[in-house]
């Protein structure tokens, strides 16, 4: 078969009609192929396993590049339409949270542990942690385990809004384990000040109202579905803010430093 009209592109590869229903995710020539591997297994594993994502069919080679067969999902990204629409802010905020929700009513054995991928990320920013990294994975052993499945990088770039609903793709970070340690990671980088376009000063400062209130509705409307209560949501975030340090974002070290330090002056 050959590629259709390209849909997309990204870091790693470019997005093609492929057939009638399905898309075909070509990764650039380079990419590691047991990255690619490793993709189509948690995405058959969370399909399969009734999460909100796209099933993965087939492996294929075509042009010297490797692809992922996947159901093809139309409809523009949540992030885009609020921005082509910021009136739609509060009912996607709403969608999202419970898209979220209903992601943590599945389950499954055999995806990797969230503790565990926790701990392994604080370690390796213990250069920058010092002595805090371990105070931190002790706290961690003291949080409720859960066996729920969570996205591991929900936001709204990562969200399809398509005719029947919302769909959640790029699900490479997803791991069983308790939902609120999934909410405080989203609730974090609403919060993060990292600034990916370089706006100027006061669009900076639009686009940081905007992100606060839809952090503020989403947190609400997870927690009215869940029953959570916002203090718990808080107590992941220690730990996830440290395990973000690892992921080296522009502008974000001495936040998520001093957000850490105000933590654990609170648990102290």
């Amino acid at each position: 078969m050959e590629k259709g009209v390209l849909i997309g592109k990204g870091r790693s590869a470019e997005v093609y009609e492929w057939g009638e229903f399905q898309a075909l995710k070509l990764f650039y020539q380079g990419y590691r192929p047991e990255w690619i591997t490793y993709e189509a297994e948690m995405g058959r594993i969370v399909s399969e396993a009734g999460a909100p994502a796209p099933a993965v069919f087939d492996m294929v080679e075509l042009e010297g590049r490797t692809g992922l067969v996947y159901e093809r999902i139309t409809g523009s990204s949540m992030l885009h339409q609020v921005q082509s629409s910021p009136l739609q802010l509060r009912k996607c905020a709403r969608d999202m949270a419970r898209l979220q929700h209903a992601t943590h009513g599945c389950t499954t054995t055999i995806l990797p542990r969230q503790k565990e991928n926790l701990e392994h990320a604080i370690m390796d920013a213990r250069g920058i942690l010092q002595d805090k990294a371990q105070t931190i994975c002790k706290m961690l052993e003291s949080l409720p385990e859960g066996d729920s499945i969570c996205h591991g990088d929900f936001h709204p770039d990562n969200i399809v809004v398509t005719g029947d609903g919302c769909r959640a793709i790029d699900w490479n970070n997803a791991n069983v384990g308790n939902p609120l340690c999934d909410v405080a990671r989203t609730s974090l980088m609403f919060q993060s000040p990292f600034n990916p376009l370089q706006q100027s000063r006061i669009m900076a400062a639009v686009l940081r109202a905007a992100r606060t209130m839809w952090n503020r509705v989403y947190l609400n409307e997870y927690c009215r579905l869940s029953h959570a209560k916002r203090e718990d949501i808080h107590r992941w975030m220690l730990p996830v803010a440290a395990a973000r340090l690892r992921e080296d974002v522009p502008g974000e070290r001495a936040w998520l430093m001093e957000l850490i330090d105000d933590r654990l002056r609170a648990y102290a």
